[in-house]
């Protein structure tokens, strides 16, 4: 599921009046670290003049690099970063700043550059991350935290996410302006019709379905409830979704998958869910393009999958509460995938599902929220995955959030955060509030 290295295109920026040999061994020393961290670095020559800076962004851009990091060394001639920033300006930005170039000589300082040439870039409407530091491991960490952070906001403003259907019915909470999204993150909306999907699967091949039902026979405990030729029954969705997906060039999908799916068709997508998750596409139930668009975010910082749950009991007694949904996450979720079992649905006795309780681990929860006053904001918690035991039915993660399950819940209530909330494991916070700095995003926990 790897999303590739990060691509960093590396601008030194100093006035043209200096030309400081310790400038030469910091950016020398920041270029080594970053490549020793990972990432492939593309290193312009320091730009000296406006016409160099336009140069040294479309040599850049002809790159296609994630992100650009501008590294201030010393003061700055204003005009030039401003002609690199206005050249760049669908490209994430980094601004990382030494904290002095010689501390016993004070002049010229790289905090005054970052200061000016912050002032200016920002008026011009570009947005951007700072840090400021040393050249150090950790520093570089710091580095390549935010701009894998620059990397997700960068891939949405060319993201496709698939609707196949509408919303279910009911669910006004999901409801979004289509046109909202693709302006504040560049992210479109490909509508297809749910009859779309069901002809596929009718069309699909049920040699590629046994297939698929064979592969994640292997992956989990096995289909002792369901049955093989049910699963590949299923399973000729996962097959239609795979050419969806490829024909339309999508990044993520969902489906609306009640009621025709699961309670007409007695079929479910819950196993081409996980299938699909599996295999690198982001993907949620319900058609909630929020929600899908953060179950891709997720997945596109941590490289694994991340899953998007409806909230489903409040635990008081243990400080912790319950995500669960039908059983549609990738199996290897359940830490030991052979603790997963193919079921028919909890409710219905319908379709095929993938149901375990979460493995125990640190992870993070997140949900992009629909604009209230205007703005979009990201609800982010830290959590620890807790164990939820071998009888709970579904795809189910019992968390206990921070700071507590109560002030979690209180923030969800007062701030207005909608129902689907996804999770992927690991602490992704920090790389989470930089992407709201990349777009606009309001953060908030």
């Amino acid at each position: 599921m790897a999303t590739g290295r990060l691509r960093i295109g590396f601008v030194t920026c100093v006035h043209p009046i200096y030309d400081l040999a310790p400038v030469a061994r910091q950016r020398q020393d920041a270029i080594d670290e970053l490549r020793r961290a990972g990432c492939e670095v593309i290193a312009a020559e320091t730009p000296r003049t406006v016409r160099d800076a336009v140069e040294t962004a479309a040599r850049l851009r002809d790159s296609a690099i994630d992100v650009v990091v501008l590294f201030f060394c010393t003061w700055v001639a204003e005009e030039i970063t401003l002609a690199l920033a206005a050249e760049l300006r669908d490209v994430p930005m980094l601004i990382w700043a030494l904290p002095y170039l010689d501390k016993d000589i004070p002049m010229p300082s790289p905090i005054s550059g970052l200061v000016a040439s912050g002032s200016n870039i920002r008026r011009s409407g570009k947005r951007f991350v700072w840090l400021i530091g040393q050249v150090t491991p950790e520093q570089v960490r710091q580095v390549v935290s935010a701009a894998r952070a620059g990397k997700v906001a960068g891939s949405l403003r060319h993201a496709r996410f698939g609707m196949i259907g509408s919303a279910c019915p009911g669910m006004l909470d999901v409801a979004v302006d289509e046109a909202s999204v693709e302006h504040a993150l560049g992210a479109r909306a490909v509508h297809i019709g749910l009859d779309t999907l069901l002809e596929a699967a009718r069309a699909a091949s049920p040699v590629e379905a046994a297939a698929a039902a064979q592969e994640l026979m292997a992956q989990t405990g096995g289909a002792g409830e369901i049955g093989e030729q049910a699963l590949a029954d299923n399973l000729r969705l996962y097959v239609a979704i795979r050419e969806i997906v490829r024909q339309n060039q999508l990044d993520a999908y969902c489906v609306r998958c009640w009621p025709e799916l699961r309670d007409q068709h007695k079929i479910t997508p819950c196993t081409a869910h996980a299938l699909m998750s599996q295999e690198g596409i982001a993907n949620t139930c319900e058609v909630d393009l929020p929600a899908l668009i953060t179950t891709y975010m997720l997945n596109r910082l941590a490289g694994t999958p991340a899953f998007n749950f409806d909230i489903t009991a409040y635990l008081a007694e243990e400080g912790a509460i319950q995500f669960a949904h039908c059983g549609a996450a990738a199996a290897s979720l359940a830490g030991d995938p052979k603790r997963a079992l193919l079921r028919v649905h909890m409710r219905t006795g319908t379709g095929a599902t993938v149901e375990f309780p979460f493995q125990e681990g640190t992870a993070t929860l997140a949900k992009l929220l629909r604009p209230l006053d205007g703005t979009w904001r990201l609800f982010v918690s830290r959590c620890m995955v807790i164990q939820s035991g071998d009888g709970v039915r579904g795809s189910v993660a019992t968390v206990r959030p921070e700071p507590t399950a109560a002030a979690f819940m209180d923030t969800m209530m007062r701030e207005a955060v909608e129902h689907h909330v996804a999770l992927v494991y690991g602490d992704w916070t920090r790389e989470l509030a930089h992407f709201c700095a990349f777009t606009g995003v309001e953060y908030f926990s």
